[in-house]
């Protein structure tokens, strides 16, 4: 696995609290390199994104690894990414 030099900001980000759900990494970040470095075709990447639930416990410590984060503070992350659209997705 590649690591993208510009990586190294995401972690003290995380560690501070500007970052709180998965998705907010991309804003410093190109999804686009950051799958070509994990070696995880876009569109299943992209899929992540928009349903982080659906993501195997492989590729959380795929990408823990790859942000040198603790596993458990990036399922926090992803956690915190599903509970906030599931509040806007409520069936009448």
């Amino acid at each position: 696995m590649v690591r993208n030099t510009r990586t190294d900001i995401v972690k003290p980000l995380i560690v501070s609290g500007h970052i709180q759900e998965f998705k907010d990494i991309f804003i410093y970040l190109s999804k686009t390199q950051v799958a070509k470095d994990i070696g995880i075709g876009f569109n299943r990447f992209n899929k992540f994104l928009s349903k982080v639930q659906d993501m195997k416990l492989v590729d959380l410590y795929l990408l823990s690894t790859y942000f040198e984060i603790d596993p458990p503070k990036m399922f926090e992350l992803i956690n915190n990414q599903n509970n906030a659209t599931k509040k806007g997705t409520r069936k009448k």
